[in-house]
């Protein structure tokens, strides 16, 4: 069995730490650490190499942010030399074909309905849902308790945050970021950034 390489160290790569080890208990898991980032309790910790990545080891995307996240999918995996497999925790839910998806983390208790269609690189936190018949496209991060309806369609490179929920048959843009606790009930073009108005009205009397 191959080791599994997280790529980051903050908290979020703790985190995933503990999902993959319910995936695979018995699987020697190691942290890479990236240069702008904290580092505190993700141990054994290791430089990042000089050249290239082993290709022996397995790698699963360890930070958050998207923009990050994508500069290290097109530099690192997009000659497929390196293993991405998907990782799905066995408390998860699904129905889904992964065939010719990679890099995808399912967390604890999702639930992914009938037809989904998922794409690759997306992290499903813990208690997420998807409803049946619906398209998640490339590099998301659904926050914990994110919840969509059924049919929607979700494009890449979004931030969906904590308890977020999409209505059903919502078409959602690529590169969106969605605050916690917002609701999205109609046609999202892409490159927006979604607040709730409870939110808004937080900031300005700050």
């Amino acid at each position: 069995m191959s080791d599994i390489v997280i790529l980051g160290a903050g908290k979020f790569a703790v985190e995933l730490a503990s999902y993959l080890r319910d995936i695979e208990p018995q699987a020697c898991i190691r942290f890479l650490a990236l240069a702008d980032q904290s580092c505190a309790g993700a141990l054994p910790l290791e430089a990042w190499p000089e050249h290239e990545l082993d290709a022996r080891h397995r790698y699963v995307l360890g930070v958050t942010e998207i923009a990050l996240r994508q500069q290290l999918i097109d530099r690192y995996f997009s000659d497929g030399r390196l293993q991405a497999p998907n990782f799905i925790h066995p408390d998860a839910r699904h129905h889904l074909d992964l065939t010719h998806s990679r890099g995808n983390v399912i967390a604890t208790h999702s639930y992914l309905g009938v037809n989904v269609q998922l794409g690759s690189w997306n992290m499903i936190n813990y208690h997420c849902c998807l409803g049946h018949h619906s398209i998640l496209g490339d590099n998301n991060f659904l926050s914990p308790m994110f919840n969509a309806g059924n049919s929607v369609t979700l494009g890449s490179r979004g931030f969906y945050g904590l308890s977020a929920v999409v209505t059903p048959l919502t078409v959602v843009g690529d590169d969106v970021t969605v605050q916690a606790g917002v609701a999205l009930s109609e046609l999202i073009p892409e490159g927006v950034h979604c607040s709730s108005t409870a939110r808004q009205k937080i900031i300005q009397l700050v």
